[in-house]
């Protein structure tokens, strides 16, 4: 299957990007964008895989995403042989008439034997399915536990189950995720909502709220059919808080987004390009809201308790509350969901929820910033 990795590897190199670039770019693992321009198709979970990711990283690379697909397939039957003794018809064996009458004395024989056996076998299940001693159902019970960690490392690697939790130590304060789900995709409840994370994707988080990264999570394994098996989580601290560190003091954005130095932005997420958002807002209390999308439409109304709005933009969405408090806003993208809590009781906010442009790195940033 040389065929479709050579055209994946001779279009990533004419077009000069590393393979560490494409796999940030398309939050795609690279040893599975190896694997793709190698022919190494072991290495992926099942079939499905295979052809989801081929499709992205081909249209990743400017490539027609179904005719990559069909070009795989095809590839795959022509190299699936076929054993020349399937192609010929079985011959039917001659059995003598003599031969009959011992086979049914055999026949009659095997009819006893099983007989037995399936005696044997009924009072074998039903000693089997006898109830156990109390002290062995508890035994069993505790080793159903869910399980909990502490980042003492820089990596951390496991193989993480429902419910089980991994505390991270970020500064002076301990911050805990919670397994959610393990499939179809890995979901993790944190301080700062619920991230989800699909097999071959990382994920950046910020826990304390600094605009530095503190902790990136890549899921290596998983079966989107079958919670039980878990998922294989990479966690990374190495480097992260320190070069964040560095960064968040002096982030050199655009002349088109510059924004005041004595405004105050806190990054949600980051990525290779800015893409559509999606803001869901739920009323605790009467509030007045306005909201303006992508700098266009605006509008504005009294909200009661229990009601809720959706708002979509493709750049960015500024809103004005009379009672911060009253809100509570959750933020869409990416495949990612993350809820916000905006302000104090009382509070009257307006807030700036959108993407800024890192020259230096040309990556873009989901910011939520203040606006005086």
């Amino acid at each position: 299957m040389q065929d479709i990795g050579n055209l994946l590897q001779t279009t990533r190199n004419q077009k000069q990007i590393e393979l560490e670039h494409a796999a940030r770019e398309t939050n795609i693992a690279r040893r599975y964008l190896e694997a793709l321009e190698t022919g190494m198709y072991e290495v992926f979970p099942g079939e499905p895989y295979i052809i989801g990711f081929l499709r992205n990283y081909a249209e990743y690379l400017g490539l027609n995403p179904n005719e990559c697909v069909a070009l795989y397939k095809q590839t795959k039957i022509q190299e699936t042989a076929v054993p020349p003794e399937k192609l010929l018809a079985p011959k039917q064996p001659v059995i003598p008439r003599g031969v009959f009458i011992g086979m049914g004395a055999l026949a009659a024989l095997a009819v006893l034997f099983f007989a037995g056996q399936f005696l044997i076998g009924k009072i074998s299940t039903a000693l089997k399915n006898r109830p156990a001693p109390q002290a062995a159902q508890e035994t069993i019970i505790e080793k159903q536990g869910s399980a909990a960690y502490t980042l003492g490392q820089e990596t951390f690697e496991k193989r993480l189950f429902i419910g089980d939790t991994i505390a991270i130590p970020v500064g002076e304060k301990e911050y805990q995720l919670t397994v959610e789900k393990t499939a179809p995709e890995l979901y993790l409840a944190t301080d700062i909502g619920t991230q989800i994370i699909a097999l071959g994707q990382s994920l950046t988080l910020d826990l304390n709220g600094d605009a530095a990264g503190d902790i990136k999570i890549s899921v290596e394994d998983l079966d989107k059919s079958d919670a039980s098996k878990g998922a294989l989580v990479e966690m990374l601290t190495t480097g992260l808080q320190e070069a964040a560190s560095a960064a968040s003091t002096d982030i050199k954005v655009s002349e088109q987004t510059a924004q005041p130095e004595s405004a105050k932005y806190k990054v949600l997420f980051d990525a290779g390009s800015a893409y559509p958002i999606t803001l869901n807002a739920t009323f605790r209390s009467y509030c007045l809201f306005r909201y303006e999308q992508d700098k266009g439409t605006r509008d504005e109304r009294y909200y009661q308790k229990s009601e809720q709005l959706t708002i979509q933009a493709n750049n960015g969405i500024r809103i004005w509350a009379s009672n911060g408090n009253a809100v509570k806003m959750q933020i869409i993208a990416g495949g990612k969901t993350i809820d916000i809590e905006v302000s104090r009781p009382g509070e009257v906010i307006v807030k700036d929820f959108k993407w800024l442009k890192d020259d230096d790195s040309g990556r873009y940033k989901f910011v939520v910033m203040e606006v005086d």
